[in-house]
């Protein structure tokens, strides 16, 4: 009985398929006529002209329904003001009308081609573009919509898939930005494997910073995605961003600032990039290659390689390597949180230990043009984290490869968006390096060299102390150990008024040994500094004077110093240095005797043959004292005068 049923129905439902295939293919022979499509395109531009309320027109139109194939030629859409917002060359669709009866767009093939948007938005009053979406809106009242949920619940929704599509020559402008993509090609096989390739894709379009309007611009040469294993592998040929923030270069009549400049980038990059697995909540991702340049600004990664995974705003990198020209620096893990308004989510990072080698020059003409020269190859370690206004960085280790340099610190940025409030310090745990080693490094910089025999002197040098990168300010300070003695110094470079100025102290130095000068022993001395560093003000000097010294002023105190056998102590020392000569005056004062000495010199190359007057003045002797009390008189004198006068 069972089968019987069974077989009745298969012969209803097939009398019933029979029928409807019997009915399309009347239709579509009744249909392809061209009278009838004539008459189809002026029903379908006059509805639309009635429900848009605007004019429409469409040059030809051609529907196949045994193969179901739809082309449009020549659409054109104005907006409600009569002026052309939409433009269309060809739209042509095959669609699958079995898989539509299945709630399934299944499009073979799609060409969209010669496409010209042009949309505007106004600050006071709607998109020209609304009255579209207004048009197509429903128009069942909200309860009526509530009501029939349970109806919508059991509706299947619509899927689609699409074999190959292609775009070209796509036009569009939106207010005054513009884009432009020449042609897109996508193509899903019978075997499942998709590709796609996009070629010259243009985009242009504006913003508003703190510092006004800035415009940015965006170019593709093309970009291929392949499917295969499983994995789509993407290549981006040519990819170039542009910013023009429309003012001049942050290092414009700057030479001793880097050309880093987010206004004004131009940067050109290739990459190669495996997605090994996404949906709609996360991606994993796979960096091969990464080459980005910006001649401009000397921004030059030659290969930069991860791993990605990108989860609930946060991206999570793994097995990382950045390298430029002479720098290679890997890490093994990193996470960063994108910033989310909606989840109260700032934008904050950190890293595993970075390990790796570098030369600073690659970094010099984009962020300290003054390590241009500095080639000295040296080998780092340290962590890194921080927010879109910090970066701390910890256990950094920093040596050269022959260990004679070597650096353990910590320290960090802060204020990174506000120019005035930016700080940069840094606590050295441990500096440890030679005179020589010294002496290579600062050979590095292009800068007036004094007092390098003195510098040799020092031997094996060891530092401890802080340093401050502050607006138009660098101070220096912390505690010098070397073979010939230690001393605490602050050193502070003034931007503002281009002096540095600042104090040394020390409880014993050979400083004999420093200066060449074998009669003098061990000292134990503070002084205060201050030199010029405005290049107006020394070659203004140096055009009267020449000479090569420091321009500038030392105060000393000896609290003890020893000369051949003979000790000291109290000794105050004063020197002055125009540039080409420096004279300096020594005093020892006394109840009865002060022992002076007068002194100077041209070259601190040369310093242990400088000039010595030695003067001694005494005090209290019979000749003196009658002196002193003329003088007393001659002022008593004047002091009447002056009350006469007065009278």
């Amino acid at each position: 009985m069972k089968k019987k049923l069974v077989v009745r129905l298969f012969k209803i439902l097939g009398g019933i398929v029979a029928s409807i295939v019997v009915l399309i293919i009347a239709a579509g022979l009744i249909l392809n006529t061209q009278s009838i499509q004539q008459k189809m395109l002026a029903y379908a531009t006059n509805t639309l002209q009635e429900k848009l309320q605007t004019r429409v027109e469409i040059d030809s139109i051609s529907v196949n329904f045994l193969t179901f194939d739809v082309n449009l030629m020549g659409l054109n859409v104005e907006d409600q003001q009569h002026r052309e917002m939409l433009q269309a060359d060809l739209l042509s669709v095959n669609v699958d009308l079995w898989a539509l009866i299945g709630h399934k767009i299944k499009i073979s093939d799609a060409e969209i081609e010669g496409v010209r948007a042009r949309l505007y938005q106004p600050e006071d009053s709607a998109a020209n573009y609304q009255f579209v979406i207004d048009a197509f809106k429903s128009d069942k009242p909200k309860a009526e919509k509530k009501n029939k949920s349970e109806e919508k619940k059991k509706k299947t929704k619509l899927t689609l898939d699409i074999d190959d599509l292609e775009l070209s020559k796509i036009d569009i402008i939106f207010n005054e930005d513009t884009f432009y993509l020449e042609k897109l090609v996508y193509d899903n096989s019978w075997t499942g494997k998709k590709t796609g390739q996009i070629h010259q894709l243009r985009g242009r379009w504006t913003q508003q910073t703190k510092k006004g309007e800035q415009t940015n611009i965006v170019s593709l040469a093309s970009l291929t995605l392949t499917d295969r294993d499983n994995k789509q592998y993407l290549q981006i040929d040519s990819l170039r961003y542009q910013t023009d923030n429309h003012l001049p270069r942050k290092n414009a009549d700057k030479p001793k600032r880097g050309a880093f400049d987010l206004g004004h980038l131009n940067v050109l990059a290739n990459l190669e990039l495996t997605l090994n697995h996404y949906d709609k909540d996360s991606i994993n991702a796979t960096l091969t290659k990464c080459e980005a340049i910006d001649t401009l600004m000397g921004f030059d990664i030659r290969d930069l390689r991860c791993n990605v995974g990108f989860s609930k705003g946060i991206a999570h990198l793994r097995d990382v390597t950045i390298q430029q020209a002479n720098t290679i620096l890997n890490f093994e893990q990193g996470t960063l949180q994108l910033p989310s308004k909606k989840k109260n989510k700032q934008l904050s990072y950190h890293t595993s230990v970075i390990t790796g080698h570098t030369l600073l020059k690659d970094i010099s003409h984009t962020f300290a043009p003054v390590l241009g020269k500095f080639e000295i190859p040296l080998e780092l370690k340290v962590q890194l984290s921080g927010t879109d206004s910090t970066m701390l960085f910890r256990d950094i280790h920093v040596n050269t490869k022959d260990q004679k340099l070597t650096i353990d610190a910590s320290g960090g940025i802060a204020h990174l968006k506000e120019k005035e409030a930016l700080a940069i310090r840094f606590h050295v745990d441990k500096m440890t390096t030679n005179a020589k080693t010294a002496q290579d490094i600062i050979n590095q910089f292009a800068v007036k060299k004094f007092m390098m025999k003195q510098l040799n002197a020092l031997g094996e040098i060891i530092y401890t102390g802080d340093v401050a990168i502050l607006y138009k300010r660098e101070e220096f300070k912390g505690l010098i150990r070397t073979s010939v003695g230690q001393m605490n110094f602050n050193l502070t470079l003034d931007e503002n008024n281009k002096y540095v100025l600042g104090n040394v102290q020390t409880n014993s130095i050979q400083l004999g040994r420093v200066l060449e000068m074998k009669d003098i022993g061990a000292v134990a001395c503070r002084a205060n500094f201050r030199f010029d560093i405005s290049k107006p003000r020394t070659a203004a000097i140096r055009r009267q004077k020449g000479g090569k010294l420091p321009i500038g002023q030392v105060n000393a105190q000896v609290n003890e110093a020893s000369y051949k056998k003979l000790k000291v102590k109290d000794l105050n020392v004063d020197v002055k240095s125009d540039g080409a000569i420096a004279t300096g005056s020594l005093a020892q004062k006394n109840k009865k005797v002060d022992l002076l000495c007068d002194f100077s010199f041209t070259n601190t190359d040369s310093i242990h043959k400088m000039k010595i007057k030695p003067k001694v003045k005494v005090h209290n002797m019979p000749w003196q004292k009658n002196k002193d009390k003329e003088k007393v008189k001659e002022k008593d004198k004047k002091k009447d005068k002056k009350k006469k006068d007065k009278k």
